[in-house]
């Protein structure tokens, strides 16, 4: 006789920092294949009072259909998160890392003003997610890709 969990499944969310490699993770790690990830980018949403309770409300619901589900890094999605006890990981590089940072930027085809504006916050970007109160963090170090860390989520 076999048994069988009640429990809904749970995947992975992960609130991914830009560039640590969420888009080619399935690429280029061959034990990923046929792992369901969802990529859930906040840029499909108007930042209206509010969107980050339905944004958070999606990133869960998906959690419950993906292996792992990528979200935002924004202060208000974590912030919702917390706020509602939901377990997920936030991945980030050193404050040291931001020149390797640059490159993958321009690597991965993002425009000059966009990584310029990015880079010019890029110290209060890493101070937010220092002082983010969870145990859930995990720092990528120079030449580190979520790709390195990510077998340590559940």
């Amino acid at each position: 006789m076999g048994f069988f969990s009640l429990a809904p499944k749970q995947g992975v969310i992960i609130s991914g920092f830009a560039g640590i490699g969420k888009t080619g993770l399935k690429e280029h790690v061959p034990h990923f294949d046929g792992r369901k990830i969802y990529d859930l980018s906040s840029s499909y949403f108007r930042k209206n009072p509010g969107w980050e309770k339905v944004y958070c409300d999606l990133a869960i619901n998906l959690a419950r259909e993906y292996d792992y589900v990528f979200i935002s890094t924004h202060n208000m999605v974590i912030s919702e998160l917390l706020s509602r006890g939901t377990k997920f990981y936030i991945v980030y590089p050193k404050q040291y890392c931001k020149d390797e940072y640059i490159q993958r930027y321009i690597k991965r085809g993002n425009s000059k003003e966009y990584i310029e504006k990015f880079i010019k916050n890029w110290d209060f970007f890493i101070k937010l997610l220092d002082d983010v109160p969870s145990d859930n963090k995990i720092t990528l170090r120079t030449g580190q890709y979520l790709s390195d860390v990510i077998g340590r989520l559940r």
